[in-house]
Parts: structure tokens; C-alpha cells; sequence
């Protein structure tokens, strides 16, 4: 004989699980196509609701209609499409975006480089990248 074991769980898009509602460790389901995520509660009570997966992706940040719990967990990421395909992960207070970027073009070399950063002289042709400790760029 079987036994269907069922969680928290919703269809209604943006309906994300309020923290205070689940038991540490419980896992919440929300199988909406468009937003679908699985979260469950931390020990600690902030921020409380933790977002397993899986990353949004969309022109629109995550949850920004919220039919349940506000705001959005610390870890959780967005593939941005507004404009071009942007990486971005919570950091508990706002989106950024990860550091490690690659740039192109036939004028120079980017301003304010952090180091490692890869960039492609179209006029040359040559890849570089930025070393802070010499503050500056090397041929690859």
C-alpha cells in the first residue's frame, strides 16, 4: 500500500509561503509555470523564508506582485532578460550582479576594471585581462 505525503503547496502565481506559517525545515511548493519555487523556513527567523530553486527567469524581478510572503530571500537568483541575458543573485537587500564580466571593443580598455575581469580589443585583435596587483592590463 502506498502513502501520498503532501506539503504546503500552491498553484496562484507570486504565492510564496510566509515564513512564520512553516516549521523550521519544512518545505513549501510552489508549482506555478511561470514562478514555480520550493522554499522552506531557517532557524535563525531572518529572513526566515529560504528559496531552494529554481532561478526566475523573465524580464521582471522575482515576486513582484507578492500574493504571500513580501520581499525576497537571501541567495535567491534571476536570470534578467530585460534588455540582455544578466546574472544576478540576492544578497538579502538588493539584486547584484556577479563581478567576473567579459567586455568588448575597439576603443580602449573599460574604466574602474576589478581584477580578473577579461576584455577583447577588437582593434588589435588580443584578449586581455586586468590585474589589480599591477593595476594593469595583460595579453592573454
Amino acid at each position: 500500500m502506498t502513502t501520498q505525503i503532501l506539503r504546503l503547496r500552491s498553484s496562484l502565481l507570486y504565492d510564496r509561503p510566509f515564513a512564520n506559517r512553516l516549521g523550521v525545515g519544512e518545505f513549501a511548493v510552489n508549482y506555478n509555470t511561470t514562478e514555480p519555487g520550493v522554499y522552506f523556513a531557517n532557524s535563525s527567523g531572518t529572513p526566515g523564508l529560504i528559496k531552494i530553486g529554481p532561478t526566475h527567469v523573465g524580464s521582471t524581478q522575482p515576486n513582484a506582485a507578492p500574493a504571500g510572503q513580501t520581499g525576497l530571500c537571501k541567495g535567491e537568483s534571476w536570470l534578467d532578460q530585460s534588455s540582455t541575458q544578466i546574472f544576478k543573485i540576492h544578497d538579502g537587500t538588493n539584486f547584484q550582479t556577479p563581478k567576473a564580466v567579459a567586455s568588448t571593443s575597439t576603443s580602449g580598455f573599460p574604466i574602474n576594471p576589478i581584477d580578473g575581469q577579461l576584455h577583447y580589443d577588437k582593434s588589435v585583435p588580443a584578449l586581455y585581462i586586468y590585474n589589480s596587483t599591477t593595476t594593469s592590463w595583460v595579453a592573454v
